[in-house]
């Protein structure tokens, strides 16, 4: 490898969240002196900064409607519940994923299918949808992970075919654009997480857009206690929601200073996925010299692909069988990283231990199924993608060019010496 071998005597890596001091101060500032702290909150004369964030990030992901929510768990939550799945319904995600999606369908007490992935992208395999429709499905959850784009083109075939919901969850691919049009804005549904570790973050935080007015009426109820905004009428110190009551409702509402701090990034999030993408694409140019290595495909058809999370996989055999969580800990000793910025990508779904719905009497057991159900399955795709791959948290992207260098010469060395260690000399 023509790379720069020679890292900093210490490596001081980018951090996340990466927030300029006096627009933080700001922006929190402008939250305390409005006195006005949540949207249940009273009407201070202004828009409430939740709405100004929902009309921004509408705007950014070209849809006319948006709802903030609490995470993206109930983001998905209350898509589910605005698509009317429910008892009696199957809904099909993939394997692949964090468990939210599936616990989410769970949660509207509806069925999970999984599905498996393809193997150059880890997103849900569009074929492997149309092997699992039963008169019972009602929707597919289309996961765009670490940043790779699901065909978003066959998705929305195969659902228009059998009359089904598509929901995108996007909690890792803020700002990707396939064929012309943001993710999200495709299917009938976008959910997004705003968590910690995410591009656009707010600590926790979550929202779902739609172009859909009616689907955006029910999302609006189900979010905030069966009421709506309405600007009606209302004088200072009123309170802007009312009581619409014509679908039952939970409490996700955002607090405004989520809601500020993420409008306050909105406007940089292009630029910084903009430098990502760079450093991304000069280090799969690197890691496509090292041999053993895989990196994921990009689409024809993406105009735009985000990073939450740069993923890549090894050839398991050349390795020595070495698995993905043992490989991520020789990388994070040899790169000085902690597990929040590279690690071993997620278990798939049924193999995940911290998926266990049968330990919760409030799931159907028709739904939840049990432990020797979920644990029988076989997906091979995913089951050998949590064995061999491993990702590094987008933060890292804002790396200097010698420091991506660097990450490509570490992997290409940590191989060599489990080789080397475990005397495998295979080709």
């Amino acid at each position: 490898m023509n790379v720069n071998k020679s890292a900093p005597s210490e490596i001081i890596w980018p951090r996340w969240p990466m927030v300029d001091q006096h627009k933080f101060e700001s922006s929190m500032n402008k939250v305390f002196e409005s006195q006005r702290w949540a949207l249940s909150g009273y009407w201070t004369g202004q828009p409430s900064l939740e709405q100004q964030f929902a009309k921004s990030f509408s705007e950014f992901n070209g849809v006319p409607y948006c709802v903030p929510t609490t995470n993206g768990s109930s983001a998905l939550l209350i898509a589910l519940e605005a698509l009317g799945i429910g008892i009696g319904d199957e809904v099909i995600l993939p394997a692949m994923t964090w468990m939210a999606p599936a616990t989410a369908v769970l949660n509207v007490n509806a069925k999970p299918i999984l599905a498996d992935v393809l193997d150059d992208t880890l997103c849900i395999d569009p074929e492997y949808i149309e092997q699992k429709i039963t008169d019972k499905t009602k929707g597919i959850i289309a996961v765009h992970l670490y940043g790779s784009l699901a065909n978003m083109d066959r998705i929305m075939e195969i659902a228009d075919r059998y009359k089904l919901f598509v929901i995108e969850d996007c909690a890792q691919s803020h700002g990707s654009i396939w064929k012309g049009k943001r993710v999200g804005s495709i299917g009938h549904i976008g959910t997004y997480s705003f968590q910690q570790g995410k591009v656009l973050t707010s600590g926790e935080g979550g929202a779902a857009i739609t172009s859909d007015k009616n689907i955006f009426k029910r999302l609006e109820q189900l979010r905030s206690d069966s009421r709506t905004l309405s600007a009606d009428g209302i004088r200072l110190g009123d309170m802007e929601l009312i009581e619409e009551g014509s679908i039952q409702g939970s409490n996700f509402c955002l607090s405004e200073f989520q809601a500020s701090l993420l409008h306050m990034q909105l406007d940089d999030l292009d630029e910084l996925n903009n430098q990502k993408t760079q450093n991304a694409l000069l280090l799969s140019d690197l890691l496509n010299e090292v041999n053993g290595i895989q990196v994921m495909r990009q689409d024809k058809r993406v105009d735009r692909q985000t990073y939450y999370g740069y993923a890549f996989r090894y050839d398991h055999e050349y390795a020595c069988g070495v698995l993905s969580e043992e490989f991520a800990s020789h990388l994070q000793k040899e790169l000085n990283m902690g597990s929040f910025y590279l690690h071993a990508c997620y278990q798939p779904i049924h193999k995940n231990k911290l998926f266990c719905p049968w330990t919760k009497k409030r799931y159907d057991p028709d739904n939840a199924m049990n432990k020797d159900y979920w644990h029988s399955l076989h997906l091979p795709v995913s089951e050998a993608a949590a064995n061999n791959t491993i990702v590094i948290h987008h933060a890292i992207l804002h790396a200097t060019k010698s420091q991506i260098e660097h990450i490509a010469y570490s992997v290409d060395k940590v191989l060599k010496r489990i080789r080397h260690k475990k005397r495998c000399f295979n080709s």
